[in-house]
């Protein structure tokens, strides 16, 4: 028989790593102990479980995140990672994500394919635009990634046309903290969503690229899959075409002094990439979508990719 509860990292994390290891593989993000004691910390995340002779066998991860709708600060759940071991059960995915989906709060669905995007559309879920595009490029240094550390990111940093930073220098807080500002999230409950998502110790590494008067900015972070590394755009706030154009190719030689071949263009911002720089989109392009309940948030609405799980992947990953 199948039970269903929310997740309880005292007594659930070693079934529920097994569990993530199965499904993501050993090493991934979801399984590590970091990743999961750090979206514990937030007191607005929960993990749905199933269970199946007291044993994890399914789950669907949600946090809230601050949204504009009209310019005014709204809260959605961010639904992320669902898995569901389908050697054991059947229909539970669909259990697990109706009982997520379908709650009072409005919650954000991105990035989903095939049958899980059509699952939330038959569901009644609006689809927003996001783009997801990638890129390959020739790095100057193919092997510096696996060397890095805090000397040679700073340097690389310092390099760039624009003011490059990451949330592990305790010097650029405060700049981050700008940075978060010029977004447009004023309230106190939004402050507190950046800290846990940049500021504390162990939220995942993100870059932070910025115009003087940052009206333009561009986040991303790093990762790896397998033994190939790639650098993932995940939110951009643009307020001149060319400046961003110029900020991408700023984040392309980035990528190539620090050995990273591959560059993936995933935001939720309807802020498409330039055509001129020759980002491809993904063979099978993923979609988004938002569900409520009660108001229908269909227009002026801006889901920034710090609002997704985009970007997580980056929990595993330290500058030495």
């Amino acid at each position: 028989m199948i039970s269903y509860r929310k997740y309880n990292h005292l007594t659930d994390y070693i079934s529920y790593k097994k569990f993530a290891e199965i499904s993501w593989g050993k090493g991934s993000h979801q399984s590590s102990y970091s990743f999961i004691s750090w979206l514990d910390s937030n007191p607005n995340h929960t993990i749905n479980l199933a269970f199946k002779d007291d044993q994890v066998c399914g789950c669907f991860h949600e946090f809230e995140a601050p949204v504009l709708h009209k310019n005014e600060v709204k809260y959605f759940y961010s639904l992320h990672d669902l898995m569901v071991d389908r050697d054991k059960v059947s229909q539970l995915g669909l259990k697990l994500m109706q009982d997520s989906i379908l709650q009072d709060s409005p919650v954000i669905l991105s990035g989903a394919l095939g049958r899980i995007a059509r699952a939330y559309k038959r569901l009644g879920s609006y689809q927003f635009q996001s783009h997801w595009y990638r890129k390959f490029i020739f790095p100057r240094s193919p092997i510096k990634f696996f060397f890095r550390n805090h000397s040679i990111v700073k340097t690389i940093q310092d390099s760039m046309d624009f003011a490059f930073i990451n949330n592990k220098e305790q010097e650029s807080i405060p700049n981050i903290i700008k940075i978060m500002d010029s977004f447009n999230y004023n309230d106190q409950k939004s402050m507190e969503f950046f800290k846990w998502r940049f500021i504390q110790k162990d939220s995942p590494l993100t870059f932070f690229v910025s115009d003087e008067d940052k009206k333009n900015i561009i986040l991303f972070s790093l990762g790896l899959k397998k033994i190939v590394p790639f650098l993932r755009i995940f939110s951009i706030k643009k307020s001149d075409d060319l400046v961003v154009e110029k900020m991408l190719k700023s984040i392309e030689i980035f990528a190539s002094k620090l050995g990273i071949p591959v560059l993936l263009y995933t935001v939720t911002e309807d802020n498409s990439p330039p055509k001129i720089l020759g980002y491809k989109p993904y063979k099978e392009m993923p979609k988004s979508y938002i569900f409520s309940k009660k108001e229908k948030y269909y227009e002026e609405l801006i889901i920034n990719g710090f609002a997704t799980d985009l970007g997580f992947n980056d929990i595993i990953l330290n500058i030495k």
